[in-house]
């Protein structure tokens, strides 16, 4: 039986990264927005999606990205949609960053005992961020979708 090429079987473990990172992102934004409608709910929100990121996303984050670059690397010279679909990843990931620096702070603030209209401000921030890395998430999805099917067609070919 032939094996399978080192470039998919990296696409396969960089897919299923995505699909946990992406998991993660649906439960915080749930996390995120619960609290809208019970207000009550607010604190522990914060805390449970501060200790997610810190233990769950950033590293489910590290691992996309590590792989994402092994796969540049493995199908270099790569082309001009391989560029559109790193600058989208990149623009996403960077998004994301920046909702995870956001809510560590959140955290920590909730501990310094701030004012609640802070805290709602740090919160719309977070969710403003996410929204703003939705759309380059969904075009390097689809390019990295479109990359994939057309290599496994050179595979079976």
């Amino acid at each position: 039986m032939e094996s399978l090429p080192l470039i998919n079987q990296v696409s396969l473990i960089h897919l299923i990264f995505l699909c946990l990172w992406g998991g993660v992102v649906a439960t915080e934004s749930v996390l995120e927005l619960y609290p809208y409608r019970k207000k009550e709910m607010r604190e522990n929100a914060i805390r449970y999606h501060f200790w997610i990121d810190l233990l769950v996303e950033m590293p489910l984050i590290l691992a996309v990205i590590a792989t994402g670059l092994t796969l540049a690397v493995l199908a270099w010279p790569i082309s001009a949609l391989h560029w559109v679909k790193i600058g989208c990843a990149s623009a996403a990931v960077s998004a994301n960053l920046v909702c995870v620096a956001l809510v560590v702070q959140r955290g920590q603030r909730l501990n310094q005992g701030v004012g609640e209209m802070e805290l709602w401000k740090l919160t719309r921030r977070i969710v403003t961020c996410a929204v703003a890395g939705l759309p380059f998430a969904t075009v390097a999805a689809g390019a990295g979708f479109w990359l994939a099917y057309h290599r496994l067609l050179d595979l079976i070919k």
